[in-house]
């Protein structure tokens, strides 16, 4: 039996009996939903690292501990030790970003892992909007709060949507489906 050449004259595979592969797992509204959250949730980190690069408490914190100096006679270069700051935040947000689209674009392929990886990260997000100390410096007893202007809650709300989302029956029956299929096709 010959098997019959596709357009770039290659043969192409004859299935005798049934009705060819199966077709990988549709994707339901959930899983979208969720991997939506968490790219938004990516989005308004990097305008709370706007808001909070251009924030006056960069200054007020320099101006506070230059005014310690003064007072107890040390030399310090604020400047220096903001900029390292600043740049250390961005750093910190492009890798942290790197890994949440990362994760997320894995979920929304049906990757289980990336959906527990996901979840460990959305619980730690959401016990740290009950302590939400990142959003001060403390200078000599003095706290400078940086305003997020509702960011964070937005946020909060997002990540607690796309954790329960990431959990529904039919995104579960979408991981075991995707891995089911994953395992026959390899």
């Amino acid at each position: 039996m010959t098997e019959p050449t596709g357009a770039a004259g290659y043969a192409t595979p004859s299935y005798s009996g049934g009705p060819g592969p199966a077709a990988p797992p549709a994707r339901p509204t959930s899983v979208t939903l969720a991997f939506y959250a968490w790219l938004v949730m990516t989005a308004l980190s990097l305008l709370s690292l706007v808001f909070v690069l251009t924030s006056p408490i960069w200054d007020q914190a320099v101006a506070a501990g230059v005014r310690a100096a003064d007072v107890n006679g040390v030399q310090i270069d604020a400047s220096s030790l903001v900029t390292t700051a600043k740049i250390t935040s961005v750093v910190g947000f492009l890798i942290g970003a790197a890994l949440y689209l990362l994760f997320a674009f894995k979920m929304r392929a049906g990757r289980n892992w990336a959906r527990v990886v996901l979840t460990v990260i959305g619980v730690l997000g959401v016990l740290s909007a009950v302590l939400p100390t990142y959003r001060s410096v403390t200078v000599n007893g003095t706290t400078f709060v940086v305003q997020n202007y509702g960011i964070h809650w937005i946020s909060l709300a997002l990540l607690i949507a796309a954790l329960v989302l990431m959990f529904v029956p039919a995104s579960n029956a979408y991981f075991a489906a995707a891995k089911a299929y994953r395992q026959a096709h390899r």
